[in-house]
């Protein structure tokens, strides 16, 4: 057993048993990478994958318990470089972010101008995605760090630390009948109501209540950008909810708002990493400057 081929079964689960990709992924040929899966088999005694003709199906039982302790593996490489690295050169390296759209497009900007000023060697790498598939992404080694709502808090695997409070955000324009009403949950559902798909930014939660007074409720328009909302909400085609920090200056002159919390509650966004993870230096910091975020 040799650690290419350790790196290979990473490799293998990060491209969804792309062994293509996966050997290109580690720099050697596909018949190489082939060849060394096969090597791995014949001194464990037992296959790894469930095949059909040469093709890569999925980890067989034993497989996925070798991969777990390869995971292990790689993760006491990567904290040994880590620590190399923090000792060399503590302000140099990417950061993989994965994180909502919501987060990148409201939060993240501010976060990362204070953090670039003072740690100018150190590069971002961000991919955006919803909260469940970057749980994925951590386990996966794509991401360093996921920031997102209360769905990573949840995951053993993850050292979740809590960072700041939200609320959902009743918009509409100033002169819509809306306002005319006691603003309840109950007196939204006499007009469309436009929010987030399933997934983004606790949309479930404000499905959840809206269905609890009509079971029939369903949204008139969703979808994963603010943005999005906001502009269809101007358009004329229903009220929105929408996240707290979505909601800008520049969209005052427009939109009308109100504080969902005594309805919804509030909610908070985590910053999470695996638990047996070494953060560099310059990690830990910009996870600190995160957490020290207001709204």
């Amino acid at each position: 057993m040799n650690l290419t081929q350790i790196k290979l079964l990473i490799e293998l689960n990060k491209t969804n048993l792309n062994l293509s990709l996966a050997s290109q992924n580690l720099h050697i040929v596909q018949s190489a990478g082939s060849r060394q899966l096969k090597l791995l088999e014949d001194e464990l005694g037992f296959p790894l994958f469930v095949r059909h003709s040469k093709k890569l199906i999925s980890f067989t039982l034993a497989g996925e318990q070798v991969l777990e302790q390869a995971k292990v593996i790689c993760l006491a490489q990567k904290n040994i470089r880590t620590i190399s690295d923090a000792i060399k050169e503590p302000d140099k390296g990417c950061i993989r972010l994965g994180t909502t759209h919501t987060q990148a497009r409201y939060i993240l900007p501010h976060v990362l101008s204070i953090f670039k000023r003072n740690h100018p060697k150190t590069k971002f790498h961000i991919e955006e995605s919803f909260p469940e598939n970057l749980f994925t992404m951590l386990r996966k080694d794509i991401i360093d760090i996921a920031i997102c709502s209360e769905v990573l808090a949840s995951k053993e695997e993850l050292e979740a630390i809590s960072g700041y409070q939200w609320s959902h955000l009743l918009v509409a324009p100033p002169t819509h009948p809306v306002w005319n009403t006691d603003l309840s949950l109950k007196s939204l559902l006499d007009f469309p109501i436009l929010s987030y798909r399933k997934g983004f930014s606790h949309s479930d939660k404000v499905s959840h209540a809206l269905k609890q007074i009509d079971p029939e409720f369903e949204f008139e328009i969703v979808a994963s950008d603010a943005d999005v909302i906001k502009t269809y909400v101007r358009q004329g085609f229903g009220i929105g909810i929408i996240a707290q920090m979505a909601l800008e200056e520049s969209d005052k002159p427009y939109l009308k708002s109100h504080h969902l919390t005594e309805e919804l509650g509030h909610s908070t966004t985590y910053c999470a990493y695996l638990k047996k993870r070494i953060l560099a230096p310059y990690q830990q910091t910009f996870v600190d400057s995160f957490l020290s975020v207001k709204i």
